[in-house]
């Protein structure tokens, strides 16, 4: 089940509202009690789904879309939708046969009555062959959403990841999401370029070691191989950087600090993993993040609402310099 993506999110929410309408029934036995109680999981379900809605509103409100843009990217998501919701009827033959499955495993063990078994294995079988058809269909709606975008705005959507908070740097469109900021870095390698060479050979393991620190207590700790290999590259970052004068380290300052960031080997593999992944699968249709965040089926409502907010926007009018003015202030009062 794992493998069936966008048709496992169609039955997932219907047997969240089974597991939800279960939890009703048991906790409505007070007839005093006007609400029941979510079932925990329903609400960490819920959550995430609202974290996800969040982290779409960040996306989109970082590319600067135009009410045509939006109108054009609301059509094919309703398009999308109407092709995920044709197959909404094999979704509920799956969870009656899926349900009657579990019934017969609870009462018979193994030992099911094979038309339950049968009836389940063939729909199964059958959604993840509609889910292959389905995920080939996609490609199509991608192409779509890729001309209605401009090059800035595809760059923002390719350097983006999912965040709950809207990041600092969200009014510079090129940048929006959680792209990658390396101001600590670079105040980092600032403050270490001002320190004596008699006080900085004496506190650089000092220094390095409350780098890691600070790294591991995020990522988890680093295997001694790893550590000893990155300690020996920073210091000779470090050692670079001392050695450049204030005007190229200026220049060069984004790039060093991105240097300076502790390579996860973790990470590493993670990205082999993936390229390698990427060129075994390539014959197949894939989506990009383009498609990913504009075909999920979340997009269509975050875009309705920027719509809105847009159409409803009525800009300030222009303020009045001179009156703003110490001068104009002066002879409004003199008046």
């Amino acid at each position: 089940m794992a493998k069936l993506k966008w048709l496992c999110v169609a039955l997932a929410l219907a047997w969240l509202s089974i597991g939800l309408a279960s939890a009703e029934s048991v906790t409505t036995a007070d007839p005093g009690t006007d609400t029941a109680k979510e079932d925990l999981q329903t609400k960490a379900a819920k959550v995430e789904d609202l974290r996800g809605e969040i982290s779409l509103t960040n996306l989109a409100n970082g590319l600067n879309l135009t009410e045509e843009q939006l109108n054009q990217l609301i059509s094919i998501s309703k398009e999308v939708q109407a092709l995920r919701e044709s197959y909404k009827g094999l979704a509920d033959e799956c969870m009656k046969a899926f349900a009657d499955l579990k019934s017969a495993l609870i009462e018979y063990g193994p030992n099911i009555p094979p038309k339950v078994g049968q009836k389940a294995g063939e729909l199964n079988d059958r959604a993840k062959e509609l889910q292959e058809k389905f995920q080939a269909e996609l490609p199509p709606f991608q192409d779509k959403v890729e001309k209605i975008l401009t090059e800035a705005q595809k760059e923002v959507i390719n350097t983006f990841k999912p965040c709950l908070l809207p990041p600092k740097n969200q009014k510079d469109p090129v940048r929006a999401g959680q792209a990658s900021s390396h101001e600590v870095a670079i105040n980092i390698l600032r403050r270490v370029r001002g320190i004596p060479n008699s006080v900085y050979e004496e506190k650089r393991v000092q220094i390095m070691e409350k780098w890691f620190k600070k790294f591991e207590e995020k990522h988890g700790s680093l295997t001694d191989e790893e550590k000893a290999k990155e300690q020996a590259r920073l210091f000779g970052l470090v050692d670079e950087a001392r050695a450049m004068s204030d005007e190229e380290f200026e220049l060069n300052k984004e790039e060093l600090a991105q240097d300076f960031e502790i390579k996860d080997l973790r990470d590493q593999l993670s990205e082999q993993l993936k390229t390698l992944t990427e060129y075994r699968e390539k014959d197949k249709p894939r989506m990009n993040k383009i498609g990913k965040f504009f075909l999920n089926p979340k997009m269509g409502g975050v875009l309705e609402a920027k719509l809105t907010v847009l159409k409803n926007f009525k800009p300030l009018p222009p303020k009045d310099l001179d009156k703003e003015s110490p001068k104009g202030n002066a002879e409004k009062k003199g008046n």
